[in-house]
């Protein structure tokens, strides 16, 4: 009896023991998996880590320009210098600075009290001369006066013609006037103060002709052509672009610089220009209306030869290009791009071929875009 109860005891025990066992490496197994399924996770997270967030533009087609650059300070085509012919005290000052003014219109009255009591004495000698004319005249007419008398008396009357008309002129000049329509851009008379003949009275200006005078390179003589247009931009007026024609070549090259004075009509719709103001322009003188257009900021140098990244199925691909013509943004690729190509235009400069790359559309980190525009500054500084 007591050896069956302990055969029981045995076999229970056993199966009590093969149950533990089979538990515990069941409860492995799945804690085996859980620590798999954490692995693959770590696995992406550090393979994300690994790719370089980059900002992208597509390749398009449009039209591109060939353009001559150059700059320059606006000119006015119509500019009068109106000076003191008469001496005078400035007694009015009708104008100021900004005022629109007609051909004619009086911009300041000086008083000059000699020249008044100047033109009563030559008035009366004139009609003094004038009287004894006439009567010399009808004389001769009927015969009672030779005719070299006359003709002395006819050149007496026309000597003192000529000196009250040169009299009359000066005495009108001490009211000085504008002889162009336009704007007054300087008044230098002050109230009061005794101004003489050649002093510099007023400037004034015709705002609605405006010019530009460029100096380009000789080799580019053949491509300019009048009538071209040309593109003006100031860094005063960062939103406004303003347009021109090419007015005038000058037909001979300065030997000390080589290059040739080129004038520029500004469109008269430019009315934000002013005189005086430093403008860049660009002289068009080709355009391609169907180029493959490419930022600026997509394109890098190594040992002076474009190159881009081109993303394709998450990763950064190199192509060499060849630029053709550029604008302040864009540039021309004449080979190696295709029209929907995706570049990469943020964050290149820490690539490499074949390298994985994260499109972002937020900003992507600081050190990202410094280390671009440092890798593209020091490309093109050794180009």
């Amino acid at each position: 009896m007591i050896t069956s109860l302990l055969r029981i005891f045995s076999v229970v025990l056993a199966s009590a023991l093969l149950f533990g066992l089979v538990g515990s490496f069941a409860g492995c197994r799945e804690k085996g998996d859980d620590d798999d399924s954490g692995d693959d996770d770590d696995s992406a997270d550090a393979e994300a880590d690994r790719s370089v967030p980059v900002r992208v533009a597509t390749v398009e087609k449009g039209a591109v320009e060939r353009t001559i650059p150059s700059s320059g300070a606006v000119e006015s085509e119509a500019r009068a210098d109106v000076v003191v012919e008469t001496q005078g005290i400035v007694e009015q000052l009708l104008v100021e600075e900004g005022a629109t003014v007609s051909t004619g219109a009086v911009l300041a009255v000086l008083h000059n009290p000699e020249m008044r009591g100047e033109l009563d004495k030559a008035e009366a000698s004139y009609r003094r001369s004038k009287e004894g004319f006439d009567a010399v005249q009808a004389l001769f007419k009927q015969g009672f006066v030779s005719r070299n008398e006359y003709e002395e008396t006819a050149l007496s009357f026309d000597t003192t013609r000529l000196t009250v008309q040169q009299v009359r002129d000066r005495f009108a000049s001490l009211r000085i006037s504008s002889p162009i329509d336009g704007t007054v851009s300087l008044r230098d008379l002050r109230f009061g103060e005794v101004a003489a003949p050649g002093r510099l009275a007023f400037q004034v200006v015709d705002l609605s002709r405006l010019k530009l005078d460029l100096n380009l390179p000789e080799k580019d003589l053949s491509l300019v052509k009048v009538g071209q247009l040309a593109r003006i931009h100031s860094e005063v007026l960062e939103d406004v672009e303003a347009t021109g024609r090419v007015l005038r070549i000058s037909p001979v090259v300065s030997p000390q610089s080589g290059t040739v004075k080129v004038t520029i009509a500004i469109d008269r719709e430019a009315t934000l220009l002013r005189p005086g103001m430093f403008v860049h322009v660009d002289v068009v003188v080709d355009t391609r209306e169907a180029a493959l257009l490419l930022p600026k900021s997509a394109v890098l140098y190594e040992q002076g030869e474009p190159l881009a990244f081109v993303v394709e199925d998450g990763q950064a691909v190199r192509r060499k290009l060849d630029l053709g013509y550029s604008s302040r943004d864009q540039v021309e690729a004449k080979s190696g791009l295709k029209e929907g190509d995706v570049l990469v235009v943020v964050g290149q400069g820490l690539l490499r071929d074949g390298g994985k790359v994260r499109v972002v559309e937020d900003p992507v980190e600081p050190s990202v875009t410094a280390g671009s525009a440092a890798t593209q500054d020091a490309a093109e500084t050794s180009l």
